[in-house]
């Protein structure tokens, strides 16, 4: 027979740590922007899409899965010529 005290206080420690990575995933990525803006030799406009390419590059080069990159950048559409 199922506990539900036991299933809300499982789903609550679960939701917790997913929690605390999530802000782990923030601080981190904040950093690496600051790091990277502070090294950006390009135009001040395409700095965030140059960082968005950059991380992706990161997923891709770090051997993720191709699907999970494309969850997180999906395919971009060409430039309009």
């Amino acid at each position: 027979m199922k506990n539900p005290k036991a299933d809300l206080d499982e789903a609550i420690e679960r939701w917790l740590e997913s929690y605390r990575g999530y802000q782990d995933y923030l601080t981190a990525t904040e950093t690496l922007f600051k790091v990277f803006a502070e090294n950006w030799r390009g135009w001040p406009r395409s700095l965030t899409e140059a960082f968005a390419t950059f991380r992706e590059a990161l997923l891709t080069d770090s051997k993720f899965n191709p699907l999970e990159v494309s969850e997180v950048y999906p395919h971009r559409r060409p430039e309009c010529q």
